[in-house]
Formats: C-alpha cells, sequence, structure tokens
C-alpha cells in the first residue's frame, strides 16, 4: 500500500462510503467527497478526477464519469479487490508499524542496560 497522502485521503473517503452499500458502489459527486475530507489536506476540485485515476490504475477502484440532467459531474465508484482490503491493509500496516516502534525501543533499552552493565564492570 503505497499510496500518496492525497489518495489516502481520498481512498479512506471512498471505502467509507462504498463500504457501506451491499455492492461496493457508490454514485457522488466530486463536492461530496471533497466535503468529507479534512480542510488540513489541500485538496482541490481538480484534483479528485487525478487521484481517482491513480486509485484506478492501483487496482483500488473503477470509476465512470457521469453529467446529470442539470450539468453537475456525478461518479460511480466501484471497489475492486485492494479497496475491499483497504481497512484490512490500513489495520495491518499500523499493526506492522507499531510493533516496530516497540522493538526498537525494547532494542535501545536493551544496549542502554548492557553499555551500563559493562561500564560497572570494565570501570
Amino acid at each position: 500500500m503505497l499510496l500518496e497522502k492525497k489518495e489516502k485521503k481520498l481512498m479512506d473517503v471512498v471505502y467509507g462510503l462504498a463500504s457501506k452499500s451491499t455492492n461496493g458502489s457508490i454514485l457522488v459527486t466530486s463536492q461530496e467527497l471533497l466535503e468529507q475530507i479534512s480542510y488540513k489536506t489541500d485538496f482541490r476540485e481538480s484534483d479528485v478526477e487525478v487521484n481517482l485515476n491513480r486509485l484506478s490504475l492501483d487496482n483500488y477502484c473503477t470509476y465512470k464519469k457521469a453529467k446529470r440532467s442539470n450539468g453537475d459531474s456525478v461518479y460511480l465508484i466501484t471497489l475492486k479487490d485492494n479497496g475491499i482490503s483497504y481497512f484490512r491493509d490500513k489495520q495491518t500496516n499500523r499493526k506492522k508499524m507499531i510493533t516496530r516502534i516497540v522493538i526498537t525501543i525494547l532494542i535501545a533499552a536493551l544496549s542502554f542496560s548492557m553499555k551500563s552493565i559493562l561500564s560497572l564492570i570494565f570501570g
């Protein structure tokens, strides 16, 4: 899962909306997607289609763009295999990261203890 920051934010929103449906598909406008993304992220309406295309290339989802009768653009987004397992992969990566941090802290503590013991023995 090597997604960029904007792709992760968009995938979080898409997964959150699509996982509620039975078939993993949603019909959503770019404005509805932008409303779900935090204002702290510099995410513009022009970034939506670019990032959807990237997610599509990475096999997370497929999307089709259509126009409503009033002229608004609508996306039909369907989750693919990587998109369906996105949340599970995210949780697994988080657990791996926590495990690595804990192991690093334990090794540092063990190294410090060994240094202290050796300095007491050899003066």
